[in-house]
């Protein structure tokens, strides 16, 4: 085969390939452009909506919140801090029996643990005839509202036994949501003090 034929040759086949490309118009090669490129629909909704929610802080609603504060507040005005009414009674009624001997006055005689001679112990019982129940020996407890397990340093009750709803660890800058608290993954330059260091 001559050099002339074997070029020939080449020039047919690559026209032969090329020529669909050739017919189309400009319109009809963008339009194909397009179709190649739009991949939106391949997305799945559900993954971008997971994707809005990275780094957003999970709250307790104000309504809820606040029913959790009023239950404490109740809690708190109904206890006193242990200051008990009867107990109250029984040390006014000390005061009106002058003829015993102060020391010896027992303000529950029914009960011989009961005694002014007695330490006060967390029974719920006025031990040592003071008037008050469970003076200076109540565990104090904080509100736990997010149920983190860290409680309101600036919500406290007092008791024997923790009831539900509160934590003995106390230092939750944030009761309102249960990712905020000492000790909690601090995400950076979120503007949001997970951790409760007093910084970002």
């Amino acid at each position: 085969m001559s050099k002339a034929s074997f070029l020939a040759t080449i020039i047919a086949i690559s026209t032969f390939l090329l020529w669909p490309h050739v017919g189309q118009s400009a319109e009809e090669i963008k339009s194909q452009r397009i179709k190649s490129t739009n991949t939106v629909k391949a997305i799945n909704p559900k993954v971008l909506k997971d994707v809005k929610k990275v780094g957003q802080v999970k709250m307790l609603s104000n309504t809820e919140y606040q029913k959790k504060l009023k239950a404490h507040n109740l809690r708190v005005k109904s206890t006193a801090k242990g200051v008990n009414v009867k107990a109250q009674a029984n040390t006014r009624l000390k005061s009106q029996n002058t003829a015993f001997d102060e020391l010896l006055w027992d303000c529950n005689d029914r009960d011989p643990a009961i005694n002014p001679q007695e330490k006060e112990v967390c029974d719920g019982k006025d031990n040592d005839c003071n008037g008050d129940i469970d003076d200076g020996v109540l565990n104090t407890y904080y509100l736990d509202a997010d149920s983190d397990l860290w409680g309101d340093p600036s919500k406290e009750y007092y008791a024997c036994a923790k009831p539900p709803g509160y934590s003995d660890n106390v230092g939750d800058c944030n009761d309102k949501s249960p990712t905020i608290h000492p000790g909690a993954t601090d995400i950076p330059n979120n503007n949001v003090d997970e951790n409760c260091d007093g910084r970002d």
